[in-house]
């Protein structure tokens, strides 16, 4: 038996169960953020293993956790990466507890099981693995755990800043992908727009300036707004969604204020700025024709699209390791979310493989699961693009 596979031979499906299970279990919701219990678990975990570890503070509540298996330095590293945070679990009754851990129909369900805490525990438990068997790695095994994903890639933006992080081969995002190879992500633009009016009571509406009325009208043409976009092969084109609105504060008076917010995802060659120019063309439209009308913009969230060619060397040889490791060959793909890798790869000037146990679909859903045998299938991977790369 060789190295490799005594290394494959370590993963124990019971035990990285188990530690999906507990990091469910450990509350990390995004908003509000709070992130320090999970990442003091996680660091401990990886201290305990072996690594050099770091608790990077954000604040009272909020850490992010960087660790590193040292090599001999005479290869660039591997970033592991894996967001500590979820979103809220929401209204609608679960099947599970979302916070419960619990195993059936050999999956752990709860939130963040599959967006991303397989993940986080797939990428912990190969580090444990490659250091307690004392594998003599040429370059350093990098994970990032970061708070703040789900909202603004706070931690991922202050790993990222840090000078000693790279140089690295690849940024390996454990986002679900169910175990398939992705390399490119949509953009994000996500505005809120707030439309200003005048009071009255609600017996005398010529008295005001309806804010809502305002925002219906506005939303009405935005959302058939044409912007230019050339569909990209791995990502498709532009898209656009209106998915808040608030406004009014009593039935019986005139709204003064009403805010929504406008999630657009973009693709290579869309430049976010003339998307804004337009929006801000279509706000001057309306002023012009009605002087009453009052709107602004405000920016969310500004995160380009990132796109590693097909024909990276790096691209083939995780196409050739996932092919290793599950004995099926994938074909490079494109998703529509965004992922920490927007604050890794501009700075590392590092290819982004995207490959984790969830499912895509499953993310920011009721009834959240990551199946166990794809949690034991990510492992074989990751363990063997660390020894591969690194060895």
């Amino acid at each position: 038996m060789n190295e490799l596979e005594k290394l494959l031979n370590r993963i124990d499906a019971k035990e990285l169960t188990e530690l999906c299970q507990q990091l469910v279990r450990i509350k990390s919701v995004n908003p509000p953020g709070d992130e320090l219990t999970i990442a003091q678990y996680a660091a401990d975990y990886l201290r305990q293993a072996g690594l050099e570890t770091e608790l990077v503070a954000h604040g009272p509540k909020r850490a992010s956790v960087l660790a590193r298996l040292k090599g001999r330095g005479r290869k660039p590293g591997l970033l592991y990466s894996a967001h500590l945070d979820t979103v809220p679990v929401g209204a609608e009754t679960w099947l599970h507890d979302p916070f419960s851990g619990d195993v059936a129909d050999e999956k752990v369900w709860g939130r963040g099981s599959a967006d991303m805490k397989g993940g986080m525990a797939v990428i912990m438990s190969v580090a444990r693995i490659l250091a307690q068997a004392e594998v003599p790695l040429q370059g350093d095994l990098i994970l990032g755990l970061t708070a703040g994903e789900e909202v603004d890639s706070l931690g991922a933006m202050t790993l990222a800043a840090r000078p000693n992080l790279g140089p690295v081969q690849a940024v390996v995002v454990t986002e679900p992908s169910s175990n398939q190879l992705f390399i490119a992500e949509k953009g994000a633009l996500q505005i809120e727009i707030t439309t200003h009016g005048k009071t009255a009571h609600g017996s005398m509406p010529e008295l005001g300036r309806n804010a809502v009325m305002m925002m219906v009208a506005l939303l009405a043409e935005l959302d058939t707004l044409p912007i230019p976009c050339t569909p990209h092969p791995m990502l498709g084109g532009f898209s656009r969604s209106i998915n808040t609105i608030a406004g009014g504060i009593k039935v019986n008076v005139i709204p003064d204020q009403c805010t929504a917010e406008v999630d657009m995802r973009t693709v290579p060659g869309q430049n976010h700025r003339d998307i804004l120019a337009r929006i801000e063309e279509l706000i001057a439209g309306f002023r012009k024709k009605n002087p009453g009308f009052s709107a602004g913009i405000r920016i969310l969230n500004d995160r380009p699209p990132i796109v590693t060619s097909p024909d990276d060397p790096m691209v083939h040889r995780f196409v050739e390791m996932i092919e290793q490791a599950t004995a099926k060959r994938p074909t490079p793909q494109g998703v529509r979310y965004f992922t920490d890798a927007v604050a890794f790869v501009p700075v590392l000037k590092a290819p982004m493989i995207i490959c984790g146990p969830g499912q895509a679909g499953l993310a920011h859903q009721p009834n959240e699961y990551v199946e166990i045998d794809k949690l034991t299938e990510s492992a074989r991977i990751l363990t063997l693009a660390a020894f591969r790369l690194l060895s």
